[in-house]
């Protein structure tokens, strides 16, 4: 977990010239749906999987940003239990990255403990670095690396859906939030995303 407080300067920097609310039924009709952003089959859900709102975040593991954010949702989803979230992984931060997202995505029952030991990491990753942490939390990732040699093409499957997804969005970065009907392109603190939250169930 961090340690030092949340800033919620630090939330919105480097994304303020993107805080722009774009509802998704005005998107092209050729654009992604919000089933299609929101149930990805190859992505575990986090939260609820049965939640009533869900919360689409685009993110890189190496994101300094997104670690915030990641922060904040998850006090989110500790006052509420009817938050589904689906982390979109877009690494745009390079080939450890992608490396990162592709055995994360592979880990099964570990999954949400992967996911989480990789967003409070605040160390740079390596393949080393990734793998370290994935044992740590129980993945076996000699295993895991050899279902990826067999799986690659369908996990990079996803990754290039999440990527087409974001481009059609217009996205300049990560970290960017879909929740409910709407596109939020920065992230927010708790305070905010219970507010959108609040929208998407009363949509």
């Amino acid at each position: 977990m961090f340690k030092q407080p949340i800033d919620r300067r630090l939330l919105l920097k480097g994304a303020a010239s993107l805080a722009v609310l774009a509802p998704l039924p005005a998107w092209a009709s050729t654009g992604p749906t919000v089933t299609e952003v929101a149930f990805d089959p190859a992505i575990p859900a986090l939260g609820n999987p049965d939640g009533d709102v869900t919360i689409a975040e685009f993110v890189d593991y190496q994101c300094p940003i997104c670690k915030l954010v990641f922060v904040e949702l998850k006090k989110l989803m500790e006052e509420d239990n009817g938050v589904r979230l689906v982390m979109k992984d877009w690494p745009i931060f390079g080939d450890v990255s992608r490396d990162a997202a592709r055995v994360t995505l592979l880990s099964g029952e570990h999954y949400a403990a992967a996911v989480d030991a990789l967003m409070t990491n605040q160390r740079g990753l390596s393949e080393r670095r990734t793998n370290d942490i994935l044992s740590s939390v129980g993945v076996d990732v000699a295993m895991v690396r050899a279902d990826l040699a067999i799986r690659e093409p369908d996990i990079d499957a996803a990754l290039v859906r999440t990527e087409a997804q974001a481009t059609a969005f217009k996205l300049r970065g990560t970290p960017a939030l879909v929740i409910g009907g709407n596109l939020y392109r920065r992230g927010m603190p708790v305070s905010e995303l219970r507010q959108a939250v609040a929208k998407a169930r009363s949509a």
